[in-house]
């Protein structure tokens, strides 16, 4: 006998028991083997999930399945990462106040990650907009400023425009905004400075401690940028010289001409 497979009842049936159950909450005082799976926060900046948010909880939902069956005790945790300028120009462009829609675009996204049946431990949840969250990293910063690691310098920035906001050099792939397709422009601004050079070897060496993969290894070591050279001042006809640097020493005298660029 053939029977229909009524995917929405059924579904519907087995996540509300997950939530009555709580089913996917990890126990601080479990006598299991801890794990901790952590996936990249959603901005909640827009009208719900893309593909990409998929893709990535569902291969890791997977993993954490299969390691609560193995005898774990699993901690799979959802956030939000809903400060910053994302969150800010769904805000103006749909005419809602920030808050406000930071708080509908979480609902919604909740929504589908639950339609989904992501095993994820909802008692942990949280959002960067939370004042018992965001106190933290105020705290953090003042950390920086008394230890004279946060100082304020005039550097030049990837300036948009339109969103009126600082962008990152992936942010400003092409000479424009990601978010709004407008030219990016080069200007000085005075910003905080972390200064993280100042580790850049603790960093590099505790990447020995880790467990991550090659590439993601890698990643982090191009990011931190240790070059091992030597600084040397070129002099110029008629008075004066400037300084470079320089990881090839004994090709100097290789050097036909130097071309600076304008901007700098």
């Amino acid at each position: 006998m053939q029977t229909e497979y009524n995917s929405k009842k059924i579904e519907k049936k087995w996540q509300n028991y997950w939530d009555e159950k709580q089913s996917f909450k990890a126990n601080n005082n479990d006598n299991k083997k801890p794990y901790y799976i952590l996936v990249e926060f959603p901005y909640p900046s827009g009208a719900g999930l893309h593909v990409g948010h998929v893709r990535s909880y569902t291969a890791q939902d997977a993993l954490a399945r299969m390691k609560r069956l193995q005898g774990y005790n699993v901690l799979y945790p959802m956030g939000w990462d809903a400060f910053g300028s994302p969150a800010e120009q769904y805000a103006i462009k749909n005419h809602i106040h920030p808050k406000d829609a930071v708080k509908e675009n979480i609902k919604t996204f909740k929504g589908q990650m639950k339609d989904l049946g992501f095993s994820f431990d909802w008692s942990r949840e949280f959002s960067t907009t939370d004042p018992d969250y965001y106190k933290w990293t105020q705290w953090q910063f003042l950390q920086f400023y008394k230890h004279n690691m946060a100082y304020k310098a005039t550097v030049p920035v990837n300036w948009c425009p339109t969103c009126k906001s600082v962008l990152s050099n992936e942010d400003a792939a092409g000479g424009v905004c990601e978010r709004c397709g407008t030219s990016v422009e080069q200007k000085e601004k005075s910003q905080w400075m972390l200064k993280m050079s100042d580790y850049s070897e603790d960093l590099l060496k505790g990447l020995d401690d880790t467990n991550f993969a090659d590439r993601v290894k890698l990643g982090q070591i191009n990011w931190i940028g240790k070059s091992t050279g030597v600084e040397l001042d070129v002099p110029i006809v008629g008075g004066g010289a400037f300084s470079v640097f320089t990881t090839c020493i004994e090709t100097v005298y290789g050097i036909t001409f130097f071309v600076i660029a304008p901007d700098r």
